[in-house]
C-alpha cells in the first residue's frame, strides 16, 4: 500500500503546485502561495509519495474554524482516488487540531468537487449569485462537532 504525505508545502514542491494551481484556476497567484511561508493563518498543505505532489490544498485556519480556498489534484492523477486521500489526510489533520467547522465555496458547476464535498458530509448553506461569472457559487460546511 503506498504510504503518502500530507505535509505542509515546502519550497521544494513550490513549481508542481503552481502547475497544478494554474492549471485549474482562473486567477493564480503565486505571490499569495510564497506569501504563505511568512503567513500563520494561510496554509498550503500537499499531497506527496516519494517526493511527487499529487494535489494540495489552501485554507486558512483560525481558532477551531478552517476555510478552505483551493483544493486541487493533479490533472494527471484525477480519476483515481487521490482527491478522497487528500481529503482523508486533511480531516485528520483537522481532527487532531481540534477543528470544530470546516467552510468553503464551490462553483455550482464544478460537479466533482461537489460529490466530493457531499461525500463527506459538507452541506450546502448558502448562494453566492453570479459570483463565478454567470454561476453561482454553493457555500458548504462541515460542522465536526
Amino acid at each position: 500500500m503506498i504510504k503518502f504525505k500530507f505535509e505542509k508545502l515546502d519550497k521544494i514542491y513550490l513549481d508542481s503546485v503552481f502547475e497544478i494551481q494554474k492549471s485549474f484556476f482562473d486567477v493564480h497567484d503565486n505571490q499569495s502561495i510564497l506569501s504563505s511561508f511568512e503567513n500563520d493563518t494561510l496554509n498550503y498543505y500537499v499531497l506527496t509519495y516519494s517526493g511527487e505532489v499529487f494535489g494540495y490544498i489552501e485554507f486558512s485556519m483560525i481558532l477551531d474554524e478552517i476555510e478552505i480556498y483551493e483544493f486541487a489534484i493533479h490533472s494527471k492523477y484525477q480519476g483515481n482516488g487521490y482527491a478522497c486521500k487528500l481529503m482523508d489526510l486533511f480531516l485528520n489533520f483537522c481532527a487532531e487540531n481540534n477543528i470544530r467547522t470546516i467552510f468553503l465555496e464551490v462553483n455550482i458547476i464544478n460537479n466533482k468537487a461537489i460529490n466530493l464535498y457531499t461525500k463527506y458530509g459538507f452541506k450546502e448553506y448558502s448562494r453566492r449569485e453570479k459570483y463565478y461569472g454567470d454561476n453561482d457559487a454553493i457555500l458548504m460546511k462541515l460542522d465536526r462537532n
